[in-house]
């Protein structure tokens, strides 16, 4: 070995010698400094593939083993050296490795791309990782742009696509476990067992919708629903006046979660995740959100013990339009919102009511007083602003809406943009993942998976 490093090192000497000699040569004077960093960079990226393909070299024996374990327990025959190509954050690397093959299963393989996580022909780990990390914040035609100016390493939007979408599909098997490990009994025991309780968590759950497009499921296309959850903590006191400007919750510790999917099936991962968070040890438990039913049905059947508040902001908008019924001045509809918000925030939800009521004129579901009285009466218990804000519980559901901003709104919902179902449901995952610092344990395992593989 000392004697082939010795060789190995002069024929390095050479080739880096001659890689920086062809810099100097073809740039001798160089147009400006920016030239002359990208020169350099460019160098740097070759130099680096240059000692990336000798260091997998050097992983080879000289003499490879006769034979091998094969997985199926019989016992594989070295055949031939092959080659192989990775696409790497250090460009494209051949390479060469031995390869075995069993004559009891039929099977072939390759012990040191398994050792090493080695991807042929394909993305190695840690450039999925930055490619999707990219995918996840931008457009894929945006973000292979600009990759390859920061990396010099140049992926198609479609590579862009597949390396953020192989991370949601990881997030979607972790969500898997989730929901297997919270039903079984043994893990709730444990965590029944579990000391210290969270003192106090919060749960909100909202929906945005996104553009699905499947050619051979028409019935699957449209604007689905795009649910999104949060878990979230915080030690901040809400306002003393709904005017205050101290409506920032400061949530720590955010995990958002979402999916495309029915309530019910919904419904697992809202309990999967919750059981990630400790939610059924939280000494108190408190869900704000806005008074879709969907919602407090699943609330009501994965946390019968949760304080249910429905959102301030969601609550006081529905008198708006009722307002506009109350005169046909402004002032006067401006007085009579102004004295049903009055009421609402200081929990008087028998005169909110009766104040809608007194402006019903069709009764239909159009009409907007009936509506309001409707929306009242279903969520007048979750309504309670002064209890909630004397026991110092958050009255706004801004966590979750920040959340279906920055996954919705901001990734899937730009301009020209068309998700298959399976698409949209795999980049909103890994975004979530994202957004709760969640992402290297996807990424480790997205590297373990392959190794194991």
């Amino acid at each position: 070995m000392p004697s082939e490093l010795s060789h190995l090192g002069l024929e390095f000497g050479q080739q880096v010698y001659q890689i920086i000699a062809d810099l100097l040569t073809d740039t001798v004077s160089p147009a400006s400094l920016s030239a002359m960093e990208h020169g350099v960079r460019e160098t740097l990226l070759k130099l680096g593939n240059f000692l990336l393909s000798t260091w997998l070299a050097l992983q080879n024996q000289r003499y490879p083993d006769p034979t091998i374990p094969c997985r199926c327990g019989a016992t594989a025959q070295y055949r031939e050296m092959r080659p192989g190509v990775l696409i790497t954050l250090l460009g494209r690397i051949a390479y060469r490795r031995a390869y075995y093959l069993c004559a009891t299963c039929q099977e072939g393989t390759y012990p040191l791309d398994h050792r090493l996580g080695l991807r042929p022909g394909q993305m190695s780990a840690a450039l999925e990782d930055l490619a999707a990390q990219t995918g996840v914040q931008l457009p894929f035609g945006q973000g292979s742009d600009l990759f390859a100016q920061l990396t010099l390493v140049r992926l198609s939007p479609q590579s862009m696509d597949t390396a953020t979408q192989a991370v949601g599909a990881e997030r979607q098997a972790v969500e898997t476990e989730w929901i297997a490990t919270s039903q079984d009994a043994t893990a709730l025991l444990d965590q029944e067992r579990e000391t210290p309780p969270v003192a106090r968590l919060y749960g909100t759950l909202d929906a945005t919708k996104v553009h699905i497009v499947e050619p051979s499921d028409p019935a699957a296309s449209g604007w689905r629903d795009l649910k999104v959850g949060a878990w979230f903590e915080t030690d901040a006191q809400p306002p003393a006046q709904p005017d205050d400007d101290a409506w920032d919750i400061q949530a720590r510790d955010i995990t958002y979660f979402c999916d495309i999917q029915e309530a019910a099936d919904f419904g697992d991962l809202l309990w999967a995740t919750g059981f990630q968070r400790r939610a059924p040890r939280a000494a108190e438990l408190v869900f704000v959100a806005d008074g879709a039913p969907w919602i407090w049905n699943l609330v009501q059947e994965h946390y019968p013990q949760a304080v249910q508040i429905v959102d301030w902001f969601h609550a006081s908008a529905h008198l708006t339009p009722v307002a506009a019924l109350a005169s046909s001045t402004a002032e006067e509809c401006a007085a009579w919102r102004k004295k049903a918000r009055d009421d609402l925030w200081h929990g008087r939800l028998t005169a909110v009511i009766a104040a809608c009521a007194d402006l019903v004129t069709t009764g239909d579901q159009n009409d907007p007083a009936q509506q309001a009285v409707t929306y009242f009466t279903n969520n007048q218990q979750r309504m309670d602003y002064p209890t909630y804000r004397a026991r110092g519980y958050q009255i706004g559901s801004g966590t979750v809406e920040s959340g279906c901003k920055q996954i919705g709104t901001q990734r899937l919902k730009v301009p020209g943009a068309r998700w298959s179902l399976a698409g949209a449901r795999k980049v909103a995952k890994a975004r979530a993942a994202h957004l709760s610092r969640e992402w290297q344990p996807l990424v480790q395992r997205r590297v373990h998976l392959d190794r194991a593989a």
